[in-house]
């Protein structure tokens, strides 16, 4: 943090956004409709931010869009969800109110002033539907951007944005409805023209929507342009240091500064501190919690800090970028016909959780036992029954097991190759197979609970037998500077520090640990990211 105005800036405007996800997109777009002048920074060659290779979905309880699914939603239920499952965690009310008032609200703004515009995922319920907690909903609070022409819409700018999801079991250009339909498995000429002129799905069309309602307003955004340090005068921020063509340069903000670069989660130094044991990480390696530690020099109250957008990733150890093994997501887990054991060969956890649950369950302390007996990596078994019908880490149906996978006809041998206790491995399955042939599973009630619905279980009885490593990973840590109801970042000292907002995974979650439905991300850093940005826009310009 640099005290004190440089003696001379390289810029000024009113509002500097530093990021380029839909949180940061979104602020930015607010704050110019406030009547800010506004630049947008990004670390990153592209912009896009970790929305930019997302699923592209937004959770909006009260949407307009619900109405056309048939489906109602109320301010008291959405609370209601919300409030349960943050049940326990430090979170503020205010925030979570603020929040659910204005999700509505974002989203029509956004789609009646720029050119997003969203439909519904049909037969998508909130995550913790089959758990019964008051307030759920069957679906359609969760909505996706229509599909986006991205030569037409952006020309030359097409090239500066991410382009493609990073799920590789999600369509690159096919809708999630698609996907979840299974039209996309029919749709091999259409897929191939939406390939050849550059239309975009998901996260990618949705930050081209956004990115081209800035171009229209004039919004200078900038990338390759890391910030570095918060200017700060009498505790209040007045600006930026970025390095931008090689240089330092100072970018004054004579009304505010809004984080929303992501969060901490390719900082091993951070992840070890704060969640405890280290993650592979699934979203943009520029995400190195620099929001985060220029909040904290400023003086931010923190929250959350130990948790993260889970989500179970798996490795092809011969699927590698610059020498390391790329971390892919997870694929088969929950299948009936597959569990998933330690490293003793013992079972932890219902394998159908929700993928933003299951992670968590590696960093359990076992206090009997005085050890982590979760440690990662765990494994994922399956049988043939699985493996001709799915593509498990990138290795499709029909194709061979590579060396590298654990196979074998019996499960002793499969257990010496995966280097567990064969006699736990043994037992461990034994027990599964025979209340899975019941249609139960009294250990976990992976019969009864899941994501989104009850999960499915089948003994383990067709060989050959595969296992693959999975690891606990992360979409994206959602800790950081608490925040107001506008989206200020509190002190930690009391109050607020002056001129400095956050949004998205750079301050901490409004859902405390929990992720209540697909696109809980995005929803979360776009409502925020709206409320900073209508916000920094009212306050008094300072003379820099």
């Amino acid at each position: 943090m640099i005290e004190g105005p440089p003696k001379s800036w390289d810029r000024l405007v009113d509002v500097i956004v530093v990021g380029s996800g839909g949180a940061a997109m979104t602020a930015a777009t607010l704050a110019h409709d406030g009547g800010a002048e506004v630049l947008l920074v990004e670390k990153a060659e592209k912009f896009g931010g970790t929305t930019g290779i997302s699923g592209g979905v937004m959770w909006i309880p009260r949407n307009d869009h619900m109405a056309e699914a048939g489906i109602e939603d109320t301010r008291e239920d959405a609370l209601t969800y919300i409030r349960h499952l943050a049940k326990g965690q430090p979170t503020d009310d205010a925030q979570i109110e603020a929040w659910v008032d204005a999700a509505p609200d974002a989203l029509r703004y956004l789609e009646a002033n720029t050119p997003v515009e969203m439909q519904t995922v049909p037969n998508f319920p909130d995550y913790y539907y089959a758990y019964g907690i008051p307030g759920r909903r069957p679906g359609a609070r969760s909505v996706e951007p229509v599909l986006f022409d991205a030569p037409a819409a952006l020309g030359e700018w097409k090239d500066r944005l991410s382009s493609r999801v990073a799920d590789p079991h999600l369509g690159g250009v096919t809708t999630l409805a698609e996907d979840m339909s299974g039209d996309a498995l029919t749709m091999g000429d259409e897929i191939a023209r939406r390939e050849a002129a550059d239309v975009r799905a998901k996260g990618a069309a949705l930050i081209g929507r956004l990115f081209r309602g800035l171009l229209d307003r004039g919004v200078d955004a900038l990338s390759s342009t890391p910030a570095r340090e918060l200017v700060v005068e009498h505790g209040e921020v007045i600006g930026v240091r970025v390095t931008h063509e090689g240089r330092d340069a100072f970018f004054g903000a004579r009304k505010g500064v809004v984080l929303a670069c992501g969060g901490f989660e390719w900082n091993r130094e951070l992840v070890r501190a704060f969640i405890g044991y280290d993650l592979k990480s699934l979203s943009p390696p520029h995400n190195t919690g620099d929001g985060l530690q220029m909040a904290i020099e400023a003086g931010a109250a923190l929250g959350n800090m130990n948790s993260y957008w889970g989500q179970p990733a798996m490795i092809d150890p011969e699927d590698t970028r610059d020498g390391i093994p790329v971390a892919q997501f997870e694929s088969g887990r929950g299948e009936p016909g597959s569990l998933i054991v330690n490293g003793h060969g013992e079972r932890f956890a219902n394998e159908a959780l929700p993928y933003n649950d299951f992670p968590k369950a590696f960093g359990r302390f076992d206090p009997t036992g005085v050890s982590f007996p979760n440690e990662a990596p765990g494994w994922q078994v399956f049988d043939q029954g699985v493996k001709s019908r799915l593509t498990v880490v990138g290795i499709a149906p029909d194709d061979p097991p590579p060396a590298w996978m654990p196979t074998a006809d019996d499960l002793g041998t499969l257990a010496r190759q995966m280097g567990v206790d064969p006699e736990r491995f043994q037992a461990t399955v034994e027990r599964f197979n025979e209340y899975a042939a019941k249609g139960e599973d009294p250990d976990f009630d992976r019969h009864r609970t899941g994501l989104m619905g009850p999960g499915r279980v089948r003994p383990l009885d067709r060989p050959p037998y595969y296992a693959v490593q999975i690891h606990p990973a992360t979409l994206g840590t959602n800790g950081g500077p608490r925040i107001d109801e506008h989206g200020r970042v509190r002190r930690a000292s009391g109050g607020v520090v002056p001129g400095l907002y956050a949004a998205g995974n750079t301050a901490a979650n409004t859902f405390a640990w929990a992720y209540p439905s697909g696109g809980g991300t995005i929803g979360n850093g776009v409502v925020f990211g709206y409320l900073a940005g209508r916000h920094v826009a009212t306050r008094p310009a300072k003379d820099l």
